[in-house]
């Protein structure tokens, strides 16, 4: 496995482990991930960051990185030579991309010398990305090439289903089939293909029509993609991932746009370009600020313009908007808001050129051009985001007997 690869695990089963209790098992796994979380929040992508104390904390707290761990994740990067601590709590570290911080979170990882489980675990999720895999033929592999034995394995595989490092439905004569949210990241076309075949005409016309929709936007809404495929077809196929998900929210409500797994394939494995949903989150509140929220406070037309000019290193504004519209992007690093003299109006600068250009990415996905993305953004705060996979985690805990039943279907066309 390569390392990016490698790192975006266990980036992935970090924010996984954040939701569990007791996950002494795989420590070096989450310390790795909030290691490597952490980094990617401190750093801008193409010069070196000057963080005081109370930035420090505010993106510790963004992290998910308690106060009980921040000093041991200070030291591990300390100590791997990423970033320079000062006694008064603040923090430099040089210019780092997401590609580079997937490669040091495995570093870290291995640096600590993870137990065979551990790694065992990366490897299970690796190995049904592609295409599903039985239960018996999984279980023999992984047991074979980590030295476990059938306790360890048994014991693996539970708590990996427990956890949500893994999906499972059961097809034909009871057998578990292992898959996980990232099916349609690689080889989507033929993916799709083969989950046509298995549908009714109907139900094709349908998905090719919003197909066609996503290939001209690149990000829809929730509302959009339900009133085209309808809302049990569409929670179907969000269960297997044929679709993200992405939730941006505020105090006064929760808004879904959705994105083609495959949006970020021009540069590369999509799962690893985008381990950190950044770009994702990027795009979703810029769609949030153009088509939801209220008017007033300046306004951004042409977004692909808007977002080569940060690319080249321009700002933009200013605006009263940009200085409350795009807290979490703020706080995640992604841009960096200047204010002007005496004034409430702010400029917007992007920290990580990385993520702005795998945004444009889904706005230029297929054949989209400059006028299908010409709009206006208006007042809209957005303060959190949820990211694909973990909407698809709950959607597939939510579904009844039946949708399962249906999902099972599907997936039984990916076997070979």
């Amino acid at each position: 496995m390569e390392k990016r690869t490698e790192g975006a695990w266990l980036i992935n089963h970090t924010k996984k482990l954040s939701e569990i209790r007791n996950s002494q098992d795989f420590e070096d796994i989450e310390l790795a991930g909030k290691c490597g979380i952490f980094l990617s929040n401190l750093a801008a992508s193409d010069k070196q960051s000057e963080l005081n104390s109370d930035k420090v904390s505010a993106i510790a707290k963004v992290s998910d990185i308690k106060k009980t761990e921040i000093e041991t994740i200070k030291n591990t990067l300390e100590e791997a030579k990423l970033i320079d601590c000062g006694n008064n709590g603040s923090i430099s570290v040089l210019g780092i991309t997401t590609s580079s911080v997937l490669n040091h979170t495995t570093d870290i990882f291995n640096n600590n010398n993870p137990s065979n489980f551990q790694c065992a675990a990366v490897e299970l999720a690796d190995n049904i990305s592609d295409l599903p895999k039985e239960e018996k033929i999984l279980n023999e592999y992984i047991s074979d090439i980590y030295k476990l034995n059938e306790s360890e394995t048994n014991d693996l595989f539970s708590q990996a289903e427990e956890i949500g490092f893994i999906d499972y439905e059961i097809l034909d004569n009871d057998s578990k089939f292992y898959f996980n949210g990232n099916l349609f990241r690689r080889d989507g076309i033929n993916k799709t293909n083969a989950i046509l075949s298995s549908l009714k005409n109907e139900e094709i016309n349908k998905i090719t029509e919003l197909d066609q929709t996503l290939t001209a936007k690149g990000c829809i809404s929730l509302e959009t993609a339900n009133s085209i495929l309808g809302e049990n077809l569409l929670s179907k196929l969000h269960s297997i991932g044929m679709y993200d998900f992405n939730e941006v929210s505020n105090s006064h409500e929760i808004k879904t746009f959705i994105t083609k797994p495959s949006a970020f394939s021009k540069y590369g494995d999509p799962f690893e370009e985008d381990a950190l949903d950044l770009a994702k989150a990027f795009v979703s509140s810029l769609y949030y600020g153009m088509n939801f929220s209220t008017r007033g406070r300046g306004k951004i037309t042409m977004l692909k313009s808007l977002l080569q000019k940060l690319v080249n290193g321009y700002d933009v504004g200013p605006a009263t908007a940009i200085g409350e519209d795009y807290k979490l992007l703020e706080l995640k690093r992604v841009i960096q808001l200047i204010s002007t003299p005496n004034s409430s109006m702010y400029y917007m600068r992007l920290l990580k050129k990385d993520v702005g250009t795998l945004a444009m990415q889904v706005l230029e996905f297929g054949d989209t051009s400059e006028q299908t993305v010409m709009t206006n953004i208006h007042s809209g705060s957005v303060t959190n985001y949820v990211g694909p996979e973990q909407k698809r985690i709950f959607n597939r805990k939510k579904q009844n007997v039946q949708s399962k039943k249906s999902v099972a279907e599907l997936l039984r066309t990916f076997r070979s």
